[in-house]
């Protein structure tokens, strides 16, 4: 397994298809109203040095990923804890996503589909994607930028004539409350969820590859996020955004030049499903992983299968309508996912720290 290698365009593109997944289509950072264009910029600036913490714990122990790490640093016992918070995260987010996929599919193309026929699809895609490895992930990733990021910026241009500049003044009309609950929002979902990396990032080119990988990810996703989301609300207004389930899918279907070009809402369905579809597949591997790493099994592609289903089984019954889901994301997720996404892993560094520092001493005090 720890043969593999993925390059640092491929970790950039794992990454910026990551963040965006699910991000794209659902409203982000929607506390903030208006000014949510400010909050998501906000929290990029507050997630590069989170995302240099990962990449410092990353490359204290090259090669190695959380799981391994917690081991080094916590000892066995304690270190398979700690891992199986880490794996039940990945896979509780790994469902979340996969119901997300088949709420969004099911809600604009199949209605009279049962959810569980688009997820069950999707699951097994994402089988036949994590048992092929992180490696093939990394070529799948870097195809389907390729496809995707020109989409944003097309989608964009096209919709100028119809942006009012109204909708976004005056800038902090609320107050800063809302910016800073909006700020929050898109720290935790989506460029939070990007600590699921370090339980699958084992097996970069070089100490410096997760830098690279994670603060350039950073940057072009996040940057995308912030123009798409801008973009939204300049020809929806605040408020019609707020009320949208999926307004990246709205306002693509407002694009329309004569007779020749119109439905681009199609085009951006199957962007959004190839982002979602990567973004499954990360968390099924770090799910995986996890288990295989807290067993001590050899490998985790043997169980791909049972966690997959699994998987798939928790998403049909983990929310009865979309609306619950919606509450509970925007009341819960912070509470749940703050913890494991910044203050376990800023912890876990320190303790690598002094762990590594402790043992330069001890070689250097043989040496």
């Amino acid at each position: 397994m720890n043969k593999e290698v993925i390059s640092d365009v491929q970790g950039i593109c794992l990454v910026i298809l990551f963040i965006s997944g699910s991000t794209l289509a659902l409203p982000t950072a929607p506390a903030a109203g208006s000014d949510l264009w400010i909050a998501i910029l906000l929290a990029i600036i507050i997630a590069i040095p989170l995302y240099l913490a990962y990449s410092r714990l990353l490359s204290l122990y090259p090669g190695n990923d959380l799981f391994d790490i917690l081991e080094k640093i916590f000892g066995k016992v304690f270190g398979k804890l700690l891992g199986l918070v880490f794996t039940c995260f990945a896979f509780h987010l790994g469902v979340m996503v996969l119901r997300e996929q088949g709420d969004y599919l099911i809600t604009l193309s199949l209605p009279e589909t049962p959810i569980m026929i688009p997820m069950l699809i999707v699951i097994f895609l994402c089988v036949f994607a994590v048992k092929e490895g992180i490696e093939t992930l990394g070529r799948w990733a870097k195809l389907f930028v390729i496809f995707n990021a020109p989409i944003p910026t097309i989608t964009i241009l096209l919709l100028i004539p119809q942006m009012d500049f109204n909708n976004i003044q005056p800038i902090l009309f609320d107050g800063i409350r809302p910016l800073m609950e909006g700020t929050l929002q898109a720290l935790i979902f989506p460029f939070g969820d990007v600590v699921i990396f370090l339980m699958v990032f084992f097996a970069l080119k070089t100490k410096k590859s997760s830098y690279n990988a994670l603060i350039k990810g950073l940057l072009l996703g996040g940057i995308m996020i912030a123009g798409v989301s801008l973009a939204e609300v300049l020809v929806l207004g605040k408020d019609l955004y707020a009320m949208n389930l999926y307004p990246n899918h709205t306002v693509a279907a407002k694009v329309s030049i004569g007779e020749t070009l119109h439905r681009l809402e199609v085009i951006s369905i199957i962007a959004t499903l190839t982002s979602i579809f990567l973004k499954i597949s990360i968390c099924l591997l770090a799910a995986c992983n996890g288990v295989a790493k807290i067993f001590g099994f050899d490998d985790y592609r043997f169980i791909v299968i049972p966690v997959a289903l699994l998987m798939c089984n928790v998403s049909y019954f983990i929310y009865g309508t979309i609306e619950e889901k919606s509450i509970w994301v925007n009341d819960f997720t912070v509470y749940y996912f703050l913890p494991i996404q910044i203050i376990l892993p800023i912890l876990i560094l320190i303790a690598g720290e002094i762990n590594t520092r402790r043992i330069n001493r001890i070689d250097n005090g043989k040496a």
